[in-house]
């Protein structure tokens, strides 16, 4: 769907972006992750020729986009729709005006509009809402009509800057849901900017971790945070001080682990007592998994890594002065 081959790019003589390489697979949630100025949505606009570049290769749907003319961006932008942190709406139209306008650029027949922009409201949850004005709208609505603005001309790629910074986590979270439920109903490919580690965790199947310009990471968003390198630890924080005494071990729990007492039948096999440091479980898209730290006696230390090894399970050992995630 989108290939990106060693891109680079440079604002006047400061480069922003370092030999950038990634695969977006059609249908899926991709995002692309980072602290602010990473060039996380200069990467974004890129992607439809918002911006140019100076290095490398951007396909989508087959097609260098920095070989594309007018034209050729034009018909490119109509299958990628976008959405931003500010919803980018305009005031002086109301909710069916918003959602309409793409098609009114578009020369579509009125009948072709009115039934259109309906059927994206209550695809939204806005069917009751369409001739209110934007200014009587929550940040929540707001967005949902942004999300109804950008699927009007039947886009098969969704680009979402920053689409949930704005607003408050419940607010997130139903706009996460809508997102979800678009790209399992329509199959459309969404590709997400995001800082926000919830938002990661909540939808994308996989994710490009950026740093100053430069790939950090890139993966399955469940793999990459079960067992995150230590550049994606110190970006998602440090929750739990580890204990100076003994061996912190931590124990990781996918998928097809999460649901056993593993940790029960260790402690009952080995006849073992350890104390447990912290843990976290996280909803990723439609499984709960995560990770417990439990602190060993040095003594014990050998059969409860023979343990985990002839378990097949997964783990790694911490040193003493480093917090997690």
């Amino acid at each position: 769907m989108i290939h990106i081959h060693d891109l680079e790019k440079s604002y006047a003589d400061t480069p922003v972006l370092f030999h950038i390489s990634c695969h977006i697979r059609a249908g899926e949630i991709f995002g692309i992750v980072g602290h602010s100025g990473a060039g996380k949505s200069t990467l974004l606009r890129c992607l439809n020729g918002l911006e140019g570049y100076q290095g490398g290769s951007i396909t989508v749907m087959g097609r260098e986009v920095q070989e594309l003319d007018e034209e050729g961006l034009k018909q490119l932008r109509r299958e990628m729709g976008m959405i931003f942190q500010n919803f980018n709406l305009m005031q002086r139209k109301n909710v069916f005006g918003n959602v309409a306008f793409p098609l009114e650029i578009w020369k579509t027949p009125k009948e072709k509009i009115r039934t259109r922009v309906l059927e994206l409201l209550e695809l939204v949850g806005l069917a009751d809402r369409a001739q209110d004005r934007i200014q009587n709208l929550s940040g929540g609505q707001k967005q949902r009509v942004g999300v109804a603005r950008a699927l009007a001309l039947n886009p098969k790629i969704l680009l979402c800057d920053e689409a949930t910074s704005a607003l408050d986590p419940q607010t997130t979270l139903s706009i996460l849901e809508l997102l979800q439920d678009i790209n399992e109903r329509l199959g459309l490919t969404i590709v997400m900017v995001t800082h926000e580690m919830r938002v990661v965790k909540r939808i994308c199947h996989r994710l490009l971790f950026l740093e100053h310009g430069r790939t950090v990471c890139q993966g399955a968003t469940d793999d990459l945070f079960l067992a995150p390198k230590q550049d994606l630890k110190r970006f998602v924080g440090d929750d739990y001080t580890l204990s100076p005494t003994g061996t912190n071990i931590r124990l990781m729990f996918p998928r097809e682990l999460a649901q056993q007492s593993i940790i029960t039948h260790m402690a009952r096999e080995l006849n073992l007592d350890f104390s447990i440091v912290g843990g976290r479980l996280d909803r990723y898209r439609n499984d709960v998994l995560g990770f417990l730290i439990i602190n060993v006696d040095d003594r014990r230390l050998e059969s409860v890594l023979n343990y985990l090894q002839e378990k097949n399970l997964f783990w790694e050992v911490l040193d003493d002065d480093r917090h997690l995630a």
